[in-house]
């Protein structure tokens, strides 16, 4: 045994010096380069990161009031103007009146019932103007022809001189402006009316926009015929569709009356059962011995005219 345990191999202790140190290492490689070993640097938490700040919108400030039966929202600093303007209003409407009063005086001097009728002629007024002035400005032309024509001047020669007169040619530009204001007027009024007449035609007859095409093309209620009369005959959109689609319009007015004529008759006839159900109970006459038995099984006797027969 003690042989075994002499020639069993012992374990060599390692001495801490002789385990090779990585700093050592490190130091020796750089050194070698002419470098110091640098202390490592702490490793840096990364900083956090905020949210940005939301931006909230500024809170209004104001009041909310009735306008139209609508709810209109007027900010603080506009509140002194509206303020002002409605101090102001009296003074305003008083104001109008007495314009309305200027108006209906010069009407009445005009020939003219009220204001009303001579704004309503003032488009024909205007027009008339024009025509006076053109025909005075041709008459004061003529005559200067004339003049000089007795004169023993050649009228060719006296028009064209006339013609090229700076206040001559001023005063026929005048003219033209006038004339085309009043004619661009016109038209626009025209088409502000056309606009109404179809405007009126769909209020008064909802259905004919579910026709109308996505592709901007004529609807097909939009025919030939009532296309003629409306562009080249200047009918109202409404007489126009009345024309051409009279026996549809009819037929539709046939088929609403006697729909409600049906619904009507419908509504008569339960008016009339109920009626009649209420008069039974109130004239149908309930016997004793009836109304004591359902007292005795504590019913109400009025319950037991729903089970008489008249």
């Amino acid at each position: 045994m003690e042989n075994l345990d002499n020639n069993a191999p012992q374990s060599e202790e390692v001495e801490p010096s002789a385990l090779p140190e990585a700093d050592t290492e490190v130091s020796a490689a750089l050194a070698l380069f002419d470098l110091e070993p640098t202390a490592p640097e702490a490793e840096q938490e990364p900083e956090s990161e905020e949210d940005p700040p939301i931006d909230q919108e500024p809170e209004r400030k104001g009041i909310t009031v009735k306008f139209n039966k609508e709810d209109v929202f007027i900010e603080d600093e506009k509140v002194p103007e509206y303020a002002r303007k409605g101090l102001n209003y009296e003074k305003v409407e008083g104001r109008a009146k007495e314009y309305e009063a200027a108006l209906d005086r010069a009407a009445k001097l005009n020939g003219y019932k009220d204001h009303a009728e001579y704004v309503a002629d003032l488009d024909r007024l205007e027009q008339q103007a024009i025509q006076d002035k053109e025909s005075k400005f041709a008459t004061l032309k003529q005559e200067l022809i004339d003049g000089y024509a007795a004169d023993g001047y050649d009228p060719k020669q006296i028009e064209e001189l006339i013609d090229n007169h700076p206040l001559f040619t001023e005063a026929k530009a005048v003219l033209d402006r006038e004339k085309a204001s009043q004619d661009t007027q016109k038209q626009q009024q025209a088409e502000q009316a056309k606009l109404q007449g179809w405007q009126d035609l769909f209020a008064k007859y909802p259905q004919l926009t579910e026709d109308l095409p996505a592709d901007g093309s004529a609807a097909p209620w939009f025919t030939p015929e009532m296309q003629r009369l409306v562009n080249d005959r200047n009918y109202d959109p409404i007489d126009a569709y009345r024309l051409v689609h009279s026996d549809k319009i009819i037929a539709d007015e046939r088929k609403r009356t006697e729909q409600d004529v049906i619904k009507q008759q419908r509504l008569n006839k339960r008016s009339a059962v109920i009626g009649n159900s209420a008069n039974f109970e109130e004239e149908t006459v309930v016997p004793k011995e009836i109304s004591d038995a359902f007292t005795l099984f504590g019913l109400d006797p009025k319950e037991a005219k729903k089970f008489i027969k008249k």
